[in-house]
C-alpha cells in the first residue's frame, strides 16, 4: 500500500516537472545555446525545439484557466 502511494507521488512530481512551463522554457534557452555553440545542427535543433514547443502547448492545456 505504502509503495503504491510513493510511486504515485514520484510519478506526479515527475509529470509536474515535465510539464512545468518554466522548466520547458529553460530547456528551450539551453537548446538555443547548443545551436549557437555549434553542438547541434539546424535539423536537430528544429526537431528538439518542436518537441519542447509541443510540451509547452500541452502544459498550457493542462493548467487550470485563470479566474475571471
Amino acid at each position: 500500500m505504502f509503495v503504491g502511494w510513493v510511486l504515485r507521488r514520484v510519478l506526479a512530481e515527475a509529470e509536474r516537472l515535465y510539464y512545468d512551463p518554466a522548466v520547458i522554457q529553460g530547456e528551450l534557452r539551453s537548446l538555443e545555446q547548443e545551436l549557437e555553440a555549434g553542438r547541434l545542427d539546424e535539423a536537430e535543433f528544429d526537431r528538439l525545439e518542436d518537441a519542447l514547443l509541443d510540451r509547452l502547448e500541452e502544459a498550457r492545456r493542462r493548467s487550470p484557466a485563470p479566474p475571471g
